[in-house]
């Protein structure tokens, strides 16, 4: 195992994190009971719609009867469900303002663990699980099997902005449009396979886990946004998720996430891997367009893949419009996307040519301080207004074309480790690392200025747990003291070849990786955690990223 124990420790963790908050659900978090004026129980197996009172020991079978029972609280006397582990299986229910419901509990009034105590809502593979409300809280429960041919299998927020909390979503599907056949191309159809934001809603997904869901023909396979949507996602996970499983017409980007219609809302701390757009689709990762400007900060993309452009984000101003003119440019204040403190690596496209990200169609934008390497195909600029300042491309970057109705782009003390083309002429350079092929200058001549903290060494042994969604690996040798958290790690039977993943947590010879591995005829043998890219001591000052 190949490691510098120094290094580590010197280091720039490369973890996603909202404020300190390690991504995905807290399986213990506490309920401070003493808030709420009301306490419901639901126990499936001890409870009786009929005969009980919502007390623990007399507690309901449901949780619709539960949110019967609550009647209409008002402010401040809100009301709590608590709901105990159990499989519950019921119809598509609404939720209600100033009623929270918690799940994971051992029983009605006993312990709290998520994970151990599994509380499913689950759709029966026929139904759509939930649908928003203002005002309300839904805490610790797995979401599965939502089946709809609408939008929104799990649930749906239309114009509605519920807190979502502590969740996991696992293999929710929005259907095919009946009888789908637009005549053009890049038609909006059934957004949204776990949770769909539409008409100005503002939820908050925090510390959720989504992994497995789907769309038939739609976007956004864990989480769409439309029409004016400000969705804030926060310390998530989104994992093995997939769009366009039955899409003629191409109308299913963002593999995991997609934001569009002018959405705004923001999309910090989370880990984004093994998500894909199929059908000719793309972003495998994050998708965003029509004048949509989330704020993207603090994220880990990795091993997305999309079936056409853009393995990790898609960035479009304009969208795919054939039959009406586009749209006039709009004003910096009503259009700017700001993509800081991004970690993008293993993200692959189609055609190899923009792996970690494809930013066009009059896209306007910001980057900072983003780490890119190791995709096929890396930082590809196309008729765009971009501001680049502080940002580590460790690999190949382009920018082409330009457009009169643009403003002029400037870079500023970046680290393009190799310039594939530039061809857009109102372009300004400003203290560079560059190669001589990049114009302008004068530029920094490119140098590995990097620690070496990669970590490598041998596997023994690889299993998936279905109930966390993670892969964990046993290590031949014991792993280097370090902070491992939200770092890539490279797979494979051969060295420096594989399978890139996100690390959720590791220690002694343990990984525990998010989501699942691709299947393969063998376990790999080898594995490489990326390095940090982190400056050496006497480094050229204030080049390049720093994501701390």
């Amino acid at each position: 195992m190949r490691h510098s124990v120094a290094a580590l420790f010197l280091s720039i963790a490369i973890i996603s994190s909202c404020a300190g908050v390690t991504p995905g659900p807290d399986a213990r978090a506490v309920v401070d009971t003493a808030k709420y004026a009301t306490l419901l129980y639901v126990d499936q197996a001890r409870g009786d719609d009929i005969k009980g009172d919502g007390s623990a020991a007399k507690p309901l079978a449901s949780v619709i009867a539960a949110l019967e029972a609550a009647g209409a609280p008002v402010a401040p006397r809100r009301v709590a469900v608590l709901v105990a582990a159990g499989r519950y299986l019921q119809p598509t229910f609404t939720l209600k303002p100033r009623v929270d419901l918690f799940g994971g509990f051992a029983a009605a009034g006993g312990a709290r663990d998520i994970l151990a105590h599994p509380t499913y809502l689950d759709g029966g593979d026929q139904n759509r699980i939930t649908i928003g409300a203002n005002d309300c809280r839904l805490d610790g429960f797995f979401l599965v099997n939502g089946r709809v041919r609408g939008k929104g299998a799990a649930l749906l927020c239309d114009g509605v902005s519920p807190l979502i909390v502590n969740c996991i979503f696992l293999n929710n599907r929005t259907l095919i449009p009946t009888g789908w056949n637009p005549p053009l191309l890049h038609e909006t159809a059934h957004d949204g396979g776990a949770i769909m934001c539409i008409n100005g809603s503002a939820v908050r997904i925090e510390k959720c886990l989504f992994y497995g869901n789907t769309t038939e023909c739609g976007r956004g396979a864990a989480v769409a946004a439309d029409r004016a949507a400000a969705p804030r996602i926060l310390a998530s996970v989104f994992a093995n998720n997939r769009a366009g499983l039955d899409d003629p017409m191409r109308s299913s980007d963002g593999g995991a996430l997609s934001f569009f219609d002018r959405s705004h809302g923001e999309l910090t701390g989370n880990v984004v891997v093994a998500n894909e757009a199929l059908s000719k689709n793309d972003a495998g990762g994050i998708f965003v367009a029509l004048w949509s400007a989330p704020r993207i900060t603090d994220n880990v993309i990795v091993a997305n893949e999309a079936g056409d452009d853009a393995g990790g984000l898609f960035l479009g101003g304009q969208e795919h419009r054939y039959d009406a003119p586009l749209d006039a440019y709009p004003p910096a204040d009503q259009f700017n996307i700001l993509v800081a403190r991004n970690l993008f690596v293993g993200n692959v496209n189609g055609s190899r040519n923009s792996g970690a990200m494809r930013v066009t169609m009059e896209t306007r934008a910001r980057f900072s301080h983003n780490i890119i390497a190791e995709n096929a195909g890396g930082f590809y600029l196309q008729r765009s207004e971009i501001n680049a300042d502080h940002n580590t491309v460790w690999q190949e970057w382009r920018f082409l074309e330009d457009k009169p109705s643009l403003g002029p782009s400037r870079f500023t003390a970046n680290i393009f480790k190799s310039t594939d083309k530039v061809e857009s002429p109102r372009v300004t350079f400003d203290r560079n690392m560059a190669d001589a092929s990049t114009p302008g200058g004068p530029h920094i001549a490119v140098s590995d200025i990097f620690i070496d903290d990669a970590v490598e060494g041998e596997l023994t042994e690889l299993h998936f747990d279905p109930v966390s969604c993670t892969t964990i690996l046993t290590t031949r040798e014991p792993l280097a003291a370090g902070d491992y958290a939200g770092r890539p790690i490279r797979m494979g039977d051969s060295r420096k070849v594989g399978q890139w993943r996100v690390i959720a947590r590791a220690s002694g010879n343990q990984l525990i990786l998010w989501g699942r591995l691709d299947a393969v005829t063998k376990a790999p043998k080898y594995f490489e955690v990326l390095r940090t890219f982190t400056p050496k001591p006497g480094a050229p000052a204030d080049l390049g990223a720093r994501r701390n």
